[in-house]
């Protein structure tokens, strides 16, 4: 059976004192979200819009390639 992936999302993280941001999704969508089930792509950033562009970019992507 085919694991039902998440949308691609921004995920956010303090680090250092600073709020950063990473492109994430949720590899199994049947099981509890935690840091064992996210699939990342990409590094952190302190801009969220940067982070929020390639998380629309990563799902528009899977669109055209007909992913669910």
């Amino acid at each position: 059976m085919t694991q039902q992936k998440g949308v691609w999302q921004v995920f956010s993280q303090i680090i250092d004192g600073e709020k950063q941001y990473i492109v994430g999704r949720q590899i199994d969508m049947s099981q509890p979200l935690h840091s064992g089930n996210i699939e990342y792509c990409g590094d952190y950033t302190t801009c969220r819009d940067a982070a929020s562009r390639a998380a629309d970019y990563l799902n528009e992507k899977e669109l055209q390639r007909g992913e669910p």
